[in-house]
């Protein structure tokens, strides 16, 4: 018994000691991918109830909300991705964006 909490206690260590060694996300970034994953599940219910309507009104009502979830989501991803890579400095010449992170 003390051998497995001892087991235990060490894998918590590690799980810890992994964790302090990743960069720390601010606070902005974290609040933003929280908001992104609502609006996910948001727009996952959105979807089914465009699958499951009983009337052409109400799929496309439903249709309507999941493309505004959906919008919402990749508006979230690209705050985000924004947030962890700051705007490079001022260049004259040709440059070419990086793409967004967009879900299909």
């Amino acid at each position: 018994m003390g051998e497995l909490a001892h087991i235990q206690k060490l894998g918590l260590a590690a799980q810890w000691h992994c964790l302090i060694d990743q960069p720390i996300q601010s606070n902005y970034a974290m609040t933003t991918l929280i908001s992104a994953s609502y609006a996910l599940q948001r727009q996952k219910i959105a979807v089914e109830r465009t699958l499951y309507a009983r009337s052409t009104e109400e799929s496309e009502l439903a249709a309507r909300w999941a493309s505004a979830w959906h919008k919402l989501v990749q508006r979230k991803l690209d705050q985000d991705l924004a947030a962890r890579h700051p705007a490079p400095p001022a260049f004259g010449g040709f440059m070419i964006q990086p793409p967004s992170r967009v879900l299909h």
